[in-house]
């Protein structure tokens, strides 16, 4: 029996893409849950989601992990290289290249693309054309805060990045993030990842946020006139998964 394979990222969208997955492709198709290991950088309350969804699904969702890295800081120091106009090394090592080892030739692969992203999928379809991809969400209408009232009618309390006003559940201080409202959020929410942020970003030279058009370091983020940070409000939408990796890689 083929196989379809649903990445399951912690996220809203990739667990609703699971209960669907679950539900309409078993009928033809052995179908595995899995999650590229990223934890130890992730919040504690994604274990219990990921345990949720688990039970909601009637599944159990397999863990791969990348056989040299455990946390993207490991990658950052041995690569030096952080994120960059070629995207997020963190995400290739640890996401995308334990996702190529693990699957294979005639898999169905699942992502967690909602309806409003038509943009994101013809731009995956582009880059990786001999890929078969079922876009689950988007065929059956599901946007992302579809997603949410699913989950929330489920029973399931939403990931706490989610209740903590971050648009994403991804890594803590995700170094996609270019935006001052993400960075001074993180800055006031996880002081202690924002200060591991900063002091490796000065060590190896690379500025990740964006002010006026303008890349400053993350130790530059500028105060308001009453002395707080600011802009706290996130606006960019920062994604993250197993179906990424840097610009110019072979595909």
């Amino acid at each position: 029996m083929n196989r379809t394979i649903v990445w399951f990222s912690c996220g809203a969208a990739s667990a609703v893409a699971a209960k669907l997955a679950v539900e309409v492709c078993s009928l033809f198709s052995d179908v595995h849950v899995v999650y590229c290991d990223t934890s130890k950088n992730e919040h504690s309350d994604n274990l219990r989601f990921m345990r949720d969804v688990e039970r909601w699904i009637g599944k159990e969702i397999e863990v791969i992990s990348s056989a040299k890295y455990e946390t993207c800081e490991e990658v950052f120091e041995d690569t030096h290289y952080m994120s960059g106009v070629k995207g997020a090394r963190c995400t290739m090592e640890l996401k995308r290249i334990p996702r190529l080892k693990y699957q294979q030739e005639g898999d169905t692969h699942v992502f967690g693309f909602t309806a409003e992203e038509s943009d994101r999928i013809a731009d995956f379809e582009a880059n990786n054309p001999f890929m078969k991809c079922l876009w689950i969400l988007r065929d059956h209408r599901i946007s992302k805060q579809g997603c949410f009232r699913q989950l929330t009618e489920a029973g399931i309390v939403l990931p706490a990045m989610y209740l903590l006003g971050f648009k994403n559940n991804n890594c803590i201080g995700c170094v996609k993030a270019t935006s001052l409202g993400y960075w001074n959020k993180t800055r006031v929410v996880f002081p202690d990842v924002f200060n591991d942020r900063a002091k490796q970003s000065r060590e190896l030279g690379v500025r990740l946020v964006r002010v006026s058009g303008e890349r400053i370091f993350l130790d530059q983020l500028p105060f308001d006139a009453k002395g707080n940070w600011k802009d706290l409000k996130i606006e960019e939408n920062v994604s993250c998964g197993p179906q990424c990796g840097l610009k110019g890689e072979e595909q």
